[in-house]
């Protein structure tokens, strides 16, 4: 190795510093990655709980009755006031 030492080890150093800093950013875009995941996980957990929730209300509901069967019309009984043939000529 030629040189002087001093300069070869100020480099070094620089060069240590620089990359020191590279990796305090990636450092810190990793941390904001995990701030957002970690609230899109949380609100979808939020989420899967409303939805099981709402499952489990929805089957606890009674069933419903069948409507009672409409009651037949009585069929009226022959005569004018009963066909509206009264009016008729």
């Amino acid at each position: 190795m030629s040189g002087d030492p001093q300069q070869t080890l100020g480099a070094l150093l620089a060069r240590l510093e620089v990359r020191e800093r590279q990796i305090a950013v990636e450092a810190e875009a990793a941390h904001e990655q995990i701030a957002q995941l970690t609230a899109l996980l949380n609100g979808l957990a939020q989420a899967a709980e409303h939805i099981t929730i709402t499952r489990k209300t929805l089957l606890e509901l009674p069933d419903e009755t069948a409507p009672a069967p409409a009651t037949p019309t009585p069929a009226l009984p022959d005569g004018p006031a009963y066909t509206g043939s009264w009016n008729e000529p």
